[in-house]
């Protein structure tokens, strides 16, 4: 019995610092988190609402699974990015360039101090994307009047892992970045426009190579997740002249969430390594 008591009071022990930078990092981002979800909100109803409001007969989707896929694509092209940029962004260059105390003298150990901020930031943006989806859910309800399709929710469990695979992306520039600004410039310009400039490119002259190097391109997932099966073959070409474009529709679902996983994977490995080393 004694042994047993001395496991719960080691792991208690072990998990009490997380615990105290979790509810810290909770009560630092909270207006963050409050912005978002009301931004969240009020894009939903301007564009699932509002825009369908003025004209309902003309603009609205005949099915269901078109009016999720609208609201969706702009989630995952928009909405989850800046918010992982936006919450993660300081979580490990903050310590530096604050000099955080945390380091130098250790009332708690620095990787037990990250694993807090990075769950308490992860709990934020996952509460952020299910707001999106409650809402978006809601209106779906109330045009269609009927129960909202399955594959929605495996939409969302998709979103959550994309939400998670971005967070390591941009915990890994905050390990090496000095600013909080920085990373965020960073990350949003390589997230919407590097990505973008490399699929291009890639389409271009490899236009059989299929992007499923790029985080962006696994993120299609959240959207065409909806539409079973997915079209064969999953891209479609373009002919103007003599000169063929090809763009790439969706990733399988076991390639997506292989991409991002490894994204996830990566990321935090290198992440700590950084961290581990650097000084202040």
């Amino acid at each position: 019995m004694e042994k047993v008591e001395q496991v719960f009071e080691g792991v208690y022990y072990e998990v009490k610092p997380i615990t105290h930078a979790f509810v810290f990092e909770l009560k630092q981002q909270w207006k963050k988190f409050v912005s978002f979800s009301i931004l969240s909100f009020v894009i939903v109803f301007l564009m699932s609402f509002v825009m369908y409001a003025l004209e309902p007969t003309s603009l609205l989707p005949d099915t269901q699974t078109d009016f999720l896929n609208s609201g969706l694509t702009f989630l995952s092209m928009f909405i989850l990015i800046f918010a992982a940029c936006f919450f993660f962004s300081g979580i490990i260059c903050t310590e530096f360039d604050k000099k955080t105390g945390y380091i130098i003298f250790p009332k708690i150990n620095k990787f037990k101090l990250i694993i807090g901020k990075y769950i308490g930031n992860l709990m934020l943006i996952i509460g952020v994307v299910a707001i999106y989806y409650i809402t978006l859910g809601l209106f779906c309800w109330y045009y269609y009047g009927v129960s909202v399709n399955l594959l929605f929710l495996a939409s969302f469990a998709i979103a959550i892992v994309y939400v998670i695979a971005v967070s390591s992306f941009v915990t890994l520039f905050s390990s090496f970045m000095k600013s909080v600004n920085m990373t965020i410039i960073s990350t949003i310009l390589i997230l919407f426009i590097g990505f973008t400039m490399a699929d291009q490119l890639i389409t271009v002259f490899l236009p059989d190579v299929e992007p499923i190097y790029s985080i962006q391109y696994a993120s299609n997932l959240i959207s065409s997740i909806l539409t079973q099966p997915f079209p064969d073959p999953r891209y479609t070409d373009i002919t103007m002249r003599d000169f063929t474009v090809r763009t790439w529709i969706t990733p399988t679902i076991e390639i997506g969430m292989t991409v991002l996983v490894i994204y996830m994977i990566t990321s935090l490995i290198l992440a700590s390594i950084i961290f581990k080393r650097r000084q202040l």
